[in-house]
């Protein structure tokens, strides 16, 4: 169990009796940390607030919720709210991201953060349409400013800022063959043109006729979602880029 400052042992303590499972000492002690952040943020899903809301903040693309209006400083960064970006934004915002509107009050404890992020990880929320089309977008230029060899290699690598919790970047050539995968980067280079879903549709071929015909859509399939095991209803946006197909998929009911 990691360290807890004396000021949020007391009152982890006292309140740490609740039922098995329902809380960790750690997000205990995150709860009160969070008190801080409450006069702009809420962790409630939908609730709005002065900034943007936190719940399943974890893991999700920055500036990616469509009802925020964000800095423009914070929607040209590219980062993707891993545990390491959220700590360091906690420490101090304006060094992370020159030009953030965010008024902050630093929190440099490191057992402090570490609560934090422990509370906001337990707000999970399914990544959908909106987190998909910010990653895809942020893609597709990331090809267009630096050429497709380093953009590839940023797809590829899980700290790129391109792998968002169950959303990642792919990349087909016009003949199916994989030139990126933030999911699985060791498909780099294999053949994905027969590539099928659960119900024997063929998805890469359509991306293909999509490419060719109207350069960017969305192809809907049956897909395994690894995070609870069982094939559901995936949708892919892509988008064609000069010789390659740029995607990002996400899980839909």
């Amino acid at each position: 169990m990691k360290r807890l400052p004396a000021a949020l042992l007391g009152t982890a303590l006292l309140t740490a009796a609740l039922p098995a499972g329902a809380a960790t000492v750690e997000e205990i002690a995150g709860s009160h940390v969070f008190e801080r952040c409450k006069a702009c943020h809420s962790a409630e899903s939908g609730k709005q607030g002065f900034g943007p809301n936190l719940h399943g903040v974890v893991g999700r693309p920055a500036a990616s919720l469509p009802t925020f209006m964000y800095s423009d400083a914070l929607k040209a960064a590219n980062i993707v709210w891993t545990e390491d970006n959220l700590r360091a934004w906690i420490a101090g915002n304006d060094k992370v991201v020159p030009g953030t509107r965010m008024r902050h009050v630093a929190i440099t404890d490191r057992a402090e953060q570490d609560y934090l992020i422990a509370y906001l990880k337990t707000f999970g929320d399914s990544m959908g349409p909106e987190q998909a089309r910010v990653l895809l977008d942020r893609a597709v230029g990331k090809v267009k400013s630096d050429g497709p060899d380093k953009a590839f290699a940023a797809f590829n690598d899980p700290k790129g800022g391109f792998v968002a919790r169950d959303l990642y970047v792919f990349v087909f050539d016009l003949k199916g063959k994989y030139m990126a995968s933030g999911g699985n980067p060791k498909l780099t280079g294999s053949d994905a043109s027969n590539l099928h879903d659960a119900e024997g549709k063929a998805i890469v071929h359509e991306m293909i006729n999509i490419a060719n015909s109207t350069g960017k859509g969305e192809v809907d399939y049956m897909w395994l979602n690894r995070v609870d095991n069982r094939v559901e209803k995936k949708r892919s946006m892509i988008q064609r880029v000069g010789d390659y197909i740029v995607g990002v998929g996400y899980y839909f009911q």
